[in-house]
């Protein structure tokens, strides 16, 4: 299916410019051509510079039992009503087309991928293909070269939904990018160019999984919003599967809170009414509208509705269709609470300058006094002559302000306590330039990962002897053998590249083992073999 090629320090193409569609398959066991069949599949479209261009995820009924989903999670209850390969087959072509395709050993996805489009008479050959299992073995210098680890190297970060396919599609695709971008020598794509594919009739029917779930600090309906494809064309969500899920939301939220199992069911309702990050999103403004609407039936929005809307708008991450409410409370609690709180004023007169004081200072948490009494601080007057008051208020110490003089003394008090006990300048400008040392010292040093770059690419004969011919492999999942590979010289173009590798370690996906092409008149074919 796959035309491999390579990402080499030699001649190429610069691979910013370019279109990849980093893809990832969840399945049913190893092998394909003994009935294993796709149960999950993940597309990430994205520039060589990083920049993601559309994401796609679905999980896909296999038309057969799961057995094994001690290894990604995908159970027989979470296919059901899921498409088959056959409704997904024309989206699957439309998100592979026009890039080059990219996988951690790509080998196992060619094997599933050809032999599910094989069962619908589609033949695919010659679409440019990219082995990052392969590409890190030839650049980097480790002994574990599995995804996650990788990863973690490049990016500094450990994956966040691993087993998943989107999750892992996009762990790659920031890989990958980074590979690109930050590699201590400039990479170039030799292999062939994009390809478009035959076309087969869309559906647009999806389940997509939002799988690793997390709490965090944001919230479990954040995470599951952040794990399901953000589309740029999202495919309407059905109906009665969006009904059920806001019937679990509000079951969820009656008590206040989301926890960990009703996480879980709304992840598989979201699956089911084939929602997307943008389908999710409105999903839950759609609901948080409708409970706003009905707390809001009687012309008033008690304290314990506003609560309950508060919490239910900070678990949909959906504020911002409460906020009208929230700003008129909290205008309240900022009378009562604000920087003048304790502050009493009094009024001599009702010059307009006067009312003007008096309005800044109640917005601020001071009250107006009528008399003069021992808990008035200020007295604000124009014309001193004219309110009995005035004199009182002298005769017992009490100042006396002109308006502008309230206003200057108002808004002092105010800096201060906004500024609290502790606020300084010269701490601020210390913190600053403390943060401008750290941010040059990251900028002029060098990423952990290049201290594992090999001081030269392998060549063909350097990686198939390290990692093709190799007899003491003891990381094989569950006992696979190791493929031995046999190579013949064949001329090829400059644009190509031998190629093959490894299993998908870690997701227990079978082992394959590559070798990989050189540029130049030297090149070379890999003829790869099956496991006997």
């Amino acid at each position: 299916m796959f035309a491999y090629g390579q990402l080499t320090r030699g001649q190429g193409i610069d691979p910013r410019g370019l279109t990849f569609a980093v893809v990832d398959v969840e399945t049913t066991g190893l092998h394909p051509g003994r009935g294993s069949r796709i149960c999950e599949i993940g597309v990430v479209r994205m520039r060589g510079d990083g920049v993601v261009l559309d994401e796609y995820s679905t999980l896909v009924d296999p038309k057969m039992r799961i057995a094994n989903d001690e290894y990604h999670g995908i159970t027989n209850a979470d296919v059901k009503g899921a498409p088959t390969f056959e409704q997904i087959a024309g989206d699957v072509l439309a998100y592979l087309s026009g890039a080059i395709v990219v996988g951690h050993n790509l080998e196992f996805e060619d094997k599933f991928l050809t032999a599910e489009f094989g069962r619908l008479g589609v033949n695919l050959t010659g679409i440019p293909g990219l082995c990052t299992l392969v590409m890190s073995r030839m650049q980097l210098d480790r002994y574990v070269y599995r995804l996650d680890d990788v990863a973690n190297l490049v990016t500094g970060e450990w994956p966040r939904a691993s087993h998943s396919a989107l999750g892992d599609a996009r762990t790659l695709g920031w890989t990958l990018s980074k590979f690109i971008s930050e590699a201590p020598q400039r990479l170039a794509w030799a292999g062939a160019p994009p390809v478009v594919l035959p076309q087969y009739p869309r559906t647009g029917f999806i389940a997509p999984r939002a799988a690793g779930l997390r709490k965090g600090t944001e919230g479990w309906l954040v995470t599951l919003t952040a794990r399901l494809p953000l589309m740029t064309q999202s495919p309407m969500p059905r109906p009665q599967g969006v009904t059920e899920y806001q019937a679990m939301l509000g079951h969820a939220l009656a008590d206040g809170r989301i926890v960990g199992e009703e996480a879980g069911q709304l992840a598989v309702l979201a699956a089911r009414a084939g929602l997307t990050q943008t389908t999710a999103r409105h999903v839950h403004e759609q609901f948080l509208a409708s409970v706003r609407a009905r707390a809001e039936a009687d012309g008033v929005v008690t304290t314990v509705e506003l609560k309950e809307l508060q919490r239910a708008a900070k678990e949909l991450s959906a504020s911002h269709l409460i906020s009208d409410l929230e700003e008129a409370a909290g205008a309240d609690r900022a009378k009562k609470n604000g920087p003048l709180k304790g502050w009493r004023l009094l009024p001599a007169g009702d010059a307009p300058d006067i009312v003007e004081v008096m309005d800044f200072a109640v917005a601020h948490g001071a009250t107006v006094a009528v008399n003069v009494t021992k808990t008035v601080r200020l007295v604000v007057a124009a014309d001193a002559a004219d309110d009995p008051r005035v004199a009182k208020a002298l005769a017992t110490g009490i100042r006396v302000v002109t308006p502008e003089q309230a206003v200057e003394t108002l808004q002092t008090e105010i800096s201060a306590v906004h500024g609290g006990l502790f606020a300084n300048s010269e701490g601020q400008a210390l913190s600053e330039q403390l943060a401008a040392e750290r941010e040059e010292q990251a900028r002029a040093g060098h990423p952990e990962w290049h201290g594992f770059w090999r001081r030269r690419e392998l060549s063909p004969s350097e990686y198939k002897k390290q990692f093709v011919d190799r007899t003491d492999w003891n990381s094989t999942p569950r006992g696979e053998p190791v493929i031995h590979v046999a190579v013949q010289p064949q001329p090829l173009s400059h644009a190509q590249h031998a190629t093959k590798t490894a299993a998908k370690q870690g997701s227990g996906c079978a082992s394959a083992l590559v070798v990989i092409g050189g540029i130049g008149a030297g090149l070379i074919d890999v003829l790869r073999q099956i496991i006997a």
